[in-house]
């Protein structure tokens, strides 16, 4: 209730009027403490805001650290839902983060202004129209400027739906897909310093995990960021030797072809510190005896098939 009190001069007294203006002043005060609440992001509805708010002030935590950390088998979403949507495109990235895929997989090069743009091949020819609309023979991503790349359609090799979708940047993506899952950076061309650079901008160092094929790739960013979460990509036999070689770049996953690994394999990359994460698993038989031998981490076209497969894993048993 809202009192209104009365004036000492009877004769000037407008009771509708003092009340009206009391009212006026209360509505103005609660809209200031709606406004501190939401801000303060104790009010429901008030996530979006305080999500950005973080991300503009730094992170508070290390997501990217405890995922790698994890006692579950993550399902981690290749190309995006490249599944369902055009690889390495927005729309592919928005799927899996709708899925609830616990990392969502890209590529990056630079391409000629030096920007980091999101694409798997160097070739822009599988999955651009780049031979027809810059009437280039051999296009390649590198040596075209950002602004020939977005004059690109990145989506009706696909599908004709996805005929809007471009090659995004890396900050783009990154920009869709941390709102709702982690990014999984994998470097297929360009310098360490440059992402680094980026995600440092972005408040990200701690956000999101790096894999590469290129090793010293690796080094370099856990030269320039010590915590930095990083996983080595390798395929072929996986050796006490190429073990010792990963762990001198700071890894802490293997990212390997999973053909090239046996339940003995995982068990000896376990037993020098590393997890295991695989690519590319598209069916069940096959990731859930992955999963029965103790893989970390499937990367996967069809994340939404690999996903009710997951379980939580029960600790090793011990010797008595």
């Amino acid at each position: 209730m809202i009192a209104c009190s009365l004036p000492n001069n009877q004769n000037t007294y407008h009771p509708r009027q003092t009340c009206d203006a009391q009212w006026s002043l209360t509505q103005t005060v609660l809209r200031i403490l709606l406004a501190a609440l939401l801000i303060s992001g104790l009010l429901p509805g008030a996530s979006v805001l305080s999500k950005q708010r973080c991300q503009a002030a730094g992170p508070t935590g290390k997501p990217a650290q405890a995922l790698v950390k994890s006692s579950e088998t993550l399902v981690i979403a290749h190309r995006g839902n490249s599944s369902q949507a055009p690889e390495n495109t927005l729309a592919a990235f928005r799927a899996a983060v709708a899925l609830g895929a616990d990392l969502v997989e890209l590529d990056y090069y630079h391409c000629a202004d030096g920007v980091p743009v999101v694409i798997h091949d160097r070739n822009l020819q599988r999955t651009t129209n780049a031979v027809r609309a810059l009437g280039i023979k051999d296009p390649l991503v590198d040596k075209q400027t950002l602004a020939q790349l977005w004059q690109l359609d990145a989506g009706s090799w696909f599908d004709k739906k996805f005929a809007h979708e471009r090659i995004p940047t890396l900050k783009q993506a990154l920009r869709v897909i941390q709102q709702g899952s982690t990014t999984l950076i994998e470097r297929k061309g360009g310098d360490a310093e440059t992402c680094i650079t980026l995600l440092r901008r972005m408040n990200l160092l701690d956000q999101v995990v790096i894999q590469a094929f290129d090793w010293d790739y690796l080094a370099d960013c856990h030269r320039l960021v010590p915590h930095a979460v990083l996983g080595a990509l390798g395929n072929k036999q996986i050796s006490k030797q190429r073990i010792r070689a990963i762990r001198s770049t700071g890894a802490q996953f293997i990212g390997w072809k999973h053909q090239d690994l046996g339940q003995d394999d995982i068990a000896q990359v376990h037993r020098a510190g590393l997890k295991v994460w695989v690519y590319t698993v598209n069916q069940r038989a096959r990731a859930l005896q992955l999963i029965e031998w103790g893989v970390d981490g499937i990367i996967t076209d069809v994340p939404a098939i690999i996903q009710p497969l997951v379980k939580t894993k029960l600790p090793p048993v011990k010797n008595m």
